[in-house]
């Protein structure tokens, strides 16, 4: 049974968006930039392409919009089944690199079935039109959930990361990286069954050298920087499995808090936290969360790899661990002078005032990058 909900615009970022009918006249947090949305009831135009057949597929309704494409729900006329359709946006569409991103996330998803990863079942170019056809899933994502009920209850959250960790596990096992999880690309069925989505920014780690490099341009930040980790933002052409699991990390301590680890105003004040700060103690926020879920969540936000899980498979049996034996408590590392102690690097780092300075003219220096990237 499909909910009431209403399709919304972040005048901020231009991603669209739906949201449940009981938060109407409430403010809910954009899950792509963050900022505040009042939710209305939009008084816009009917959409044209609804009715329109593409793909063998009848468009029913908009469920979103992002930065190169939009996403309806659709019939496929052929097998009388619901499915979600992604679609390029003529702009993207005259974009080559975004278009040969797109190609790869449909090669990459054909590689993958797991019942926690939203399933392709067929691309295209139709109409002038790239597309690609996947599973709809009836329900919500997790940045839903957390928007209409706030934060989660520290024995769901574990319930649900654990069944996308293992979806992260089954990915890497294919030899590619997300690099974009976070809670608005984990959709959740009206069964409570997770399931991770697009793929659009994923790699393949034993693509040909040309492959991801010639996608992602030298100092570009590919990602949601909120649920980034500190190596993914220096160099989004080197973040590995371990970088995911920071992501997961991330989206674990959201769900939990009901906010995420770091935020801001602006991505490059976002970036600059994910590097040099730790982030606030969950049980600070959160009493309730037991020492060893918190525990766990912040050795998943280590800044360094090496302080973190170093597996999905490894994730997995941590977190059943603390699930386990929840009131075990378990050691943090002690913040100086708002460095997490973590290695001789990060307390050299801490010591030199000129660490901060070269981090922000690096964020500057890749966010012109995108800029660019996206502008041609």
């Amino acid at each position: 049974m499909t909910t009431l909900d209403h399709l919304q615009s972040c005048k901020a970022c231009n991603h669209e968006f739906r949201v449940p009918d009981k938060l109407l006249g409430k403010k809910v947090a954009c899950p792509f930039c963050r900022r505040l949305v009042e939710v209305t009831i939009p008084a816009g135009p009917t959409d044209p392409l609804v009715g329109q057949l593409l793909g063998g597929c009848r468009l029913v309704r908009r469920l979103g919009a992002g930065a190169i494409g939009v996403v309806y729900e659709a019939e496929q006329v052929s097998m009388h089944r619901r499915v979600a359709m992604k679609m390029l946006s003529s702009k993207s569409s005259a974009n080559p690199m975004l278009v040969q991103r797109f190609q790869r996330e449909a090669k990459l998803s054909a590689q993958i079935s797991h019942p926690h990863v939203v399933q392709v079942f067929d691309c295209g170019f139709e109409r002038s039109v790239h597309f690609l056809t996947m599973e709809l899933v009836d329900g919500t994502t997790l940045a839903g959930m957390v928007d209409e009920n706030g934060p989660m209850p520290w024995q769901q959250a574990s319930a649900l990361m654990l069944q996308v960790a293992r979806a992260v596990d089954h990915v890497a096992g294919q030899n590619i990286v997300h690099r974009d999880i976070k809670p608005a690309n984990i959709l959740v069925s009206s069964q409570g069954q997770a399931k991770l989505a697009d793929l659009g920014l994923a790699k393949q780690t034993d693509a040909d050298e040309g492959g991801d490099q010639a996608l992602t341009m030298q100092g570009a930040v590919l990602g949601s920087p909120a649920y980034m980790s500190p190596e993914q933002i220096r160099n989004s052409r080197e973040a590995s499995h371990v970088a995911d699991l920071y992501s997961l990390g991330a989206t674990f301590y959201h769900l939990l808090a009901g906010v995420p680890p770091f935020d801001g105003r602006t991505a490059t004040e976002v970036m600059t936290k994910v590097l040099r700060e730790p982030p606030a103690p969950l049980r600070t926020l959160v009493p309730m969360v037991p020492h060893a879920i918190a525990g766990f969540v912040h050795r998943t936000l280590a800044k360094a790899p090496k302080e973190r899980p170093q597996t999905a498979a490894e994730f997995v049996e941590e977190l059943k661990q603390a699930v386990t034996a929840p009131d075990r408590v378990v050691a943090t590392p002690t913040p100086r002078g708002g460095v997490p102690v973590q290695g001789a690097n990060a307390r050299d780092a801490a010591r030199s005032p000129l660490v901060t300075i070269l981090i922000v003219l690096v964020i500057a220096a890749v966010l012109a990058a995108m800029y660019f990237a996206f502008a041609t």
